[in-house]
């Protein structure tokens, strides 16, 4: 896709007069009030059933995790306000007095222990193999929680702020209650939920009672999240004053508007089901990595912003392995590897995104397509909804012989975050590659990892861990990420690494 073709693309949608975007509502006198644009809606409010970014910022904002990692990456107390190992398995956790919930209720450890326990049931939600070195969690008193692990695990601080640990009623942890939570969460976090109007707008208001707020009232006192597909069309809502802050901005139109970056902790990669010929040899897998000009991609479609990578753990992260390169563009040396593989006529596969994921998905998929035809690897591109999408993640429906868009991100700023809890066998492409299956030398290693203490030994273990991800290819690995949203002037927005945007954090011009 060039630049001159995307210009013509944004001026169009910015003079069209049918632009899919309603005027920006008028606060209440006295209230203030943000209007944030994201390219999808979300797909559930219920935390447990999606690790999707952009869903991610709608429960980011509702709800709260036992710690948080404030705009440095540092970890932050939240509602625990202490945690301590008292032995190699067991960690002691103080939860913040005097939390209420958006309904009025007091937040307790039972709270937290319902949720909990719905993460460590199987199948119950899609985050259980970042959680799965706890054994059991145990209610101590109405703020006092006891964590004890299957074996010693160094990062229990971390996860416990990771996605996937937010807390809400118990109530709403049992089967029925997840029904209702999808639809009208309830959380303790800095914004509550108002309405939902799906596909055009989710309104939070200002939690006052926030613990965060540390006695200062909160700059926004009302957020309105409208979903806008287009690339185009966002900029131009931006430019037009129909909403504040946008996401996704593609690169190569940073200069229209007012853009915030900075290095991302997400990747872009494919998760791709190898069970079955022919993408069940790695020599196919790795001839898909030949036969991709990743410079070309990040240079043309997203401007330049991003880094080719391998091994699966971005740089963000502890674990990251300098030491490996991105394949680089070699057609020929793919052609060779499948005719060793035995499929010299070539293969079909299929490429599948949900519409949203990120800026130029549908491209990326056609750009991959383009290039994998000319060594003989025929891709079908699938465009699906992004409730489609969600589907086939969480019932991990990948069908064989298909690779699906997906923005790996690190949820604890170290490889088990990343790297394992993708590749785990519950996790997102567990199922899809003998490597994560116990008894196999990828699967071991990472699992004697999330065990170890020393830091140093931990690190051996990811070395290893991604050097067999570089050789075997379980999944389609791209580029690290950069963060680009746009702003209007009467916003100050820090943009985090980890994607999170925080409407508490947002502060408005007088």
């Amino acid at each position: 896709m060039t630049s001159s073709w995307n210009r013509r693309r944004f001026l169009a949608a910015a003079g069209a007069g049918t632009l899919a975007v309603a005027a920006r509502p008028l606060g209440a006198q006295g209230r203030s009030q943000v209007v944030i644009s994201q390219p999808a809606d979300a797909t559930t409010m219920d935390p447990g059933r999606s690790t999707q970014v952009l869903t991610v910022n709608y429960f980011a904002n509702v709800y709260d995790t036992l710690t948080r990692w404030d705009n440095t990456l540092k970890l932050q107390p939240a509602l625990a306000t202490a945690w301590k190992a008292v032995n190699e398995t067991t960690w002691d956790v103080t939860l913040r007095a005097g939390v209420k919930f958006h309904d009025g209720l007091p937040l307790t450890a039972d709270d937290v222990k319902a949720c909990y326990d719905r993460i460590l049931t199987p199948g119950k939600t899609v985050v259980t193999a970042g959680f799965a070195t706890i054994e059991s969690v145990q209610v101590q008193g109405p703020t006092a929680l006891r964590l004890v692990t299957k074996k010693p695990d160094p990062l229990i601080p971390v996860r416990m702020a990771q996605m996937g640990g937010y807390v809400y009623p118990a109530r709403l942890a049992t089967d029925e209650g997840v029904k209702e939570l999808a639809r009208k969460p309830i959380g303790t976090g800095a914004y509550r939920f108002v309405e939902w109007a799906k596909d055009d707008r989710l309104v939070m208001d200002a939690n006052r009672e926030w613990w965060g707020w540390d006695g200062k009232p909160p700059a926004v006192d009302r957020v309105i999240w409208k979903p806008i597909p287009d690339d185009f069309a966002r900029l131009s809502a931006l430019q037009r004053g129909e909403v504040d802050v946008i996401t996704n901005v593609p690169p190569d139109q940073m200069k229209i508007v007012r853009t915030l970056t900075v290095p991302a902790t997400r990747t872009v990669a494919f998760a791709m089901n190898a069970t079955q010929p022919p993408l069940a040899d790695k020599r196919v897998r790795q001839a898909l990595h030949y036969a991709m000009d990743i410079q070309s991609i990040v240079k043309n479609l997203y401007a330049g912003q991003g880094r080719a990578m391998s091994g699966g753990v971005a740089d963000t992260d502890f674990g990251y392995n300098p030491a490996l390169k991105a394949y680089p563009y070699e057609p020929e040396r793919a052609r060779k590897l499948l005719a060793e593989a035995g499929v010299a006529g070539g293969i079909d596969v299929a490429l599948y995104a949900g519409s949203g994921t990120m800026v130029n998905d549908k491209q990326l998929l056609e750009a991959l397509a383009d290039m994998w035809s000319k060594v003989g690897i025929r891709a079908r591109v699938e465009m699906v909804e992004m409730a489609s999408r969600q589907k086939m993640v969480n019932e991990r429906a990948l069908p064989a012989n298909s690779l699906l868009l997906i923005n790996p991100q690190s949820t604890l700023l170290d490889a088990d975050g990343s790297l394992w809890r993708l590749l785990h066998p519950t996790g997102l492409n567990g199922k899809y590659w003998i490597g994560s299956q116990p008894g196999q030398r990828f699967h071991d290693v990472m699992e004697a990892a999330r065990y170890t203490l020393d830091a140093q030994k931990r690190r051996e273990l990811y070395v290893e861990a991604t050097r067999i991800v570089h050789e075997d290819k379980p999944w389609l690995e791209l580029f690290q990420e950069v963060v680009l949203y746009g702003a209007s002037k009467r916003v100050t927005l820090k943009p985090r690494a980890d994607y999170r945007l925080l409407a508490s954090e947002l502060t408005l011009a007088r």
